[in-house]
């Protein structure tokens, strides 16, 4: 894993105040049903290489990507059709010193195996670059220290359209006491580049 920022008592004062700005994407989900966040998310999730093909982009020679590390909690759960939490964290990479915001859409448990399945938008407020994704997370085994996989687009800002892939691992709760529920999580994501982009585009 990368090394991410851990959240601190400093540090998450300025991410409660910074994700209090951040309304708009809020106001959007509201008003969408899950059926229609499930089929948004399946055509943004699988459309992602046809976007690409029609653009014309060639995938870099050495399959470049530009990476963000961060780590995330659950600040509250509203646990309405549409949006089961909202989270927040901080991290850092190609985008600079970000702020995450993050909206759960679904999460699914598989009643024979115990694999949770996750719907979620990211968002991403960065000292260099700020963007958004819609994400597909599957973690196998939930627990401190277990691993989960993620898929996904950027569907808003810096490198609109391509594909995003990573990991997270749960850990211990990471926030002070009264600011977060349940465990956090460490997150590293990579988007595709083509030979078109560059990383300060």
């Amino acid at each position: 894993m990368g090394s991410g920022k851990r959240l601190g008592p400093v540090t998450r004062q300025t991410v409660v105040t910074k994700t209090n700005q951040k309304t708009e994407p809020m106001k959007t989900i509201k008003n969408l049903t899950f059926a229609t966040l499930a089929a948004l998310a399946a055509t943004l999730l699988f459309q992602t290489s046809i976007t690409r093909a029609d653009d014309n982009g060639e995938q870099d020679e050495h399959g470049q990507q530009s990476k963000v590390t961060f780590t995330k909690h659950v600040v509250n759960i509203p646990n309405q059709p549409g949006l089961i939490a909202n989270m927040m964290g901080v991290g850092e990479g190609d985008a600079g010193d970000v702020l995450f915001t993050g909206e759960v859409l679904s999460r699914v448990v598989d009643p024979n195996t115990g694999a949770i399945t996750r719907v979620a938008f990211y968002h991403f407020t960065g000292s260099k670059h700020s963007f958004s994704v819609i994400i597909h997370g599957v973690q196998q085994v939930a627990g401190i220290g277990q691993k989960g996989v993620v898929i996904g687009v950027v569907t808003e800002g810096w490198l609109k359209g391509h594909a995003v892939a990573g990991e997270w691992t749960e850990m211990p709760p990471c926030y002070a006491p009264g600011t977060g529920i349940g465990n956090c999580f460490e997150v590293t994501l990579s988007i595709a580049r083509d030979s078109r982009d560059s990383i300060d585009n």
